[in-house]
């Protein structure tokens, strides 16, 4: 595979903050453009934020794939991501030690993609 500095790949650690507070750890894997994609591990922190990340996953596996929301799952898609967008997230990446500013936090699961 041919990789481009729109679509790189990496393998640094990181640690997530959620407003302050540390909630787990980031394995980076790749960026795309200004996307970063990796696995999470939360800590019991985390806990304080999971139901907001986890209306979100239900609601985005709701409906049967290449369906279209309904609007009321749409509703509630919409809140969903509006609560996530207000947390203030950063990425404090190790191995040199360096804060990143996320726009936009997904989490699902131990999966986790980031807009910067």
């Amino acid at each position: 595979m041919n990789e481009t500095a729109t679509h790189e790949r990496i393998d640094r650690m990181a640690r997530l903050y959620l407003n302050d507070v540390e909630v787990g750890t980031v394995r980076l894997r790749r960026h795309n453009g200004s996307w970063g994609f990796g696995e999470f591990v939360p800590n019991p922190e985390f806990s304080d934020f999971a139901p907001v990340f986890g209306r979100w996953s239900l609601l985005m596996h709701a409906e049967a794939e290449g369906e279209r929301l309904s609007d009321a799952a749409s509703e509630e898609l919409r809140a969903a991501e509006y609560a996530m967008d207000t947390l203030r997230a950063m990425l404090r990446l190790e191995t040199p030690e360096e804060w990143r500013l996320l726009r936009q936090l997904n989490i699902d699961g131990g999966l986790i993609e980031w807009k910067e």
